[in-house]
């Protein structure tokens, strides 16, 4: 990465500071802590901008191990990069009842997984979900689907929704009724084309590659933000300005450039941050596991190191956990959250070894979409929209966006081919109604 240029800028972590970045020139600066941010930095590059990339966080895209992937490390395309491989082969897994049964499931496995009172009508109201949804795609008229719980009962029914997806959802969202119907659809939703991977020789080279040409600051004190400035606490650095930070966050910097009211209102959008202990061992178990029920906070075992461009994390399996931003496992040590990872296995993964434990924690991933969210999000875009300064990544549009969609998104509004508002209305808020009869328990696996 040698033509990037990493500036130590006000670390707070006892490392001291060094010369300021002084009065900042830029074509665009970027501001956040994900790598979100980083791809944004990088589209904006590759558009021939000159750029600025501000990280709150001491370490690029706020990742200790950034060898290691966030999330899975696969991505569903309808067109796929060339560069991209297909996965095939492998099985994926659901951890219900203290076993891993593989996916995808069917209605054979019912028996094993419900009381034996609720099998009967856990098959006859599946199957009419299917008819009805079904229908509703030939001839109209299907229901309005707000919650994640509506999503799923009406693709799968009651029984199904108790037993599977809503532990699943408190696991990795928060409690489903409070949740979106978008995030169910996005998450558990039949998708078009294949599972790909990357083969670019892990996350560690991909951030390498995104940042080339991009100007890095990390560990920056961000203390405003205006139409076309970024205030740092020792600098200002000026350019098209892209934030990859939560709604509230950035209200609060706007300070009395935001409109009355808003910051009430995007208060309201939460996110939960996300904990990942990586572990050698694991080898008995599917290349992801969606775990259900059991100890901890898991809801996701990922063997990265059997993904193309992940030699480097053979022999290992990664535990996702979602917490809340007041859980004392968020601000606990690393010997404390690798315990709480290793209960979350159970018995599970018997090989697993703590020795050599890795935790990577990425504050707000996991943003918690209610029903009004679309509506406070217009809000925010609109208010963004006519200071010039434009969302970006997970944190920034509030969205789980996928590889493809977040390139569309970028492409839009880095070129301005559309406002913000409407970038926002195309790429990231999904329909609430949704018809996709195809859904099956296969598509767990997608999530």
């Amino acid at each position: 990465m040698t033509s990037s240029r990493i500036l130590q800028l006000g670390i707070r972590a006892g490392r001291g500071r060094t010369s300021g970045l002084g009065a900042g020139l830029a074509d665009a600066v970027v501001v956040g802590g994900g790598i979100g941010a980083v791809r944004a930095a990088a589209a904006l590059r590759a558009a021939g901008r000159s750029v600025v990339l501000v990280q709150e966080g001491a370490d690029v895209a706020g990742l200790a191990h950034p060898d290691i992937p966030v999330g899975t490390g696969f991505e569903c395309f309808e067109s796929v990069p060339a560069d991209w491989r297909a996965i095939r082969g492998m099985t994926t897994g659901l951890c219900v009842g203290g076993a891993v049964r593989a996916l995808p499931l069917s209605r054979g496995v019912l028996p094993t997984l419900l009381p034996t009172l609720q099998v009967v009508s856990a098959l006859a109201e599946w199957g009419r979900t299917r008819v009805s949804s079904e229908l509703a795609r030939l001839i109209g008229g299907g229901h309005e689907q707000r919650s994640y719980r509506d999503w799923v009962v009406q693709h799968y029914g009651e029984p199904l929704f108790a037993r599977l997806f809503e532990p699943y959802c408190e696991r990795r969202f928060g409690e489903a009724s409070g949740v979106s119907a978008n995030v169910a659809r996005a998450v558990h939703g039949a998708s078009a084309g294949g599972v790909f991977a990357s083969p670019s020789g892990g996350r560690a080279r991909e951030l390498a590659l995104l940042l080339e040409g991009v100007e890095v600051v990390c560990g920056a004190d961000v203390v405003g933000l205006a139409a076309g400035v970024v205030r740092l606490s020792s600098a200002d650095v000026e350019g098209e300005v892209y934030v990859d930070l939560p709604p509230a966050r950035v209200v609060g910097l706007l300070g009395d450039a935001a409109p009355s009211g808003l910051a009430s209102e995007v208060g309201w959008l939460r996110f939960r941050h996300a904990l990942e202990v990586t572990f050698s061992g694991g080898a008995a178990l599917p290349w992801v596991t969606h775990v259900v029920d059991g100890p901890g906070q898991a809801f996701r075992l990922v063997r990265h190191g059997l993904f193309p461009g992940n030699g480097a994390l053979q022999g290992t399996v990664s535990v996702q956990m979602a917490v809340e931003e007041g859980d004392p496992l968020w601000k606990a040590d690393d010997g404390r959250v690798v315990e709480a990872a290793r209960m979350a296995l159970g018995d599970v993964a018997a090989d697993v070894s703590t020795v050599g434990a890795r935790v990577q924690r990425v504050a707000n991933h996991h943003p918690v979409w209610v029903t009004t969210t679309a509506a406070r999000m217009r809000q925010l875009a609109l208010a963004l929209g006519e200071l010039n300064i434009t969302p970006v990544g997970r944190a920034g549009t509030y969205a789980p966006l996928s590889g493809a969609g977040e390139r569309a998104y970028l492409d839009d509004v880095i070129h301005r081919r559309v406002s913000i508002r409407e970038a926002l209305r195309q790429h990231v808020e999904p329909a609430v109604v949704v018809d996709e009869p195809r859904a099956h328990l296969t598509d767990f696996a997608n999530a």
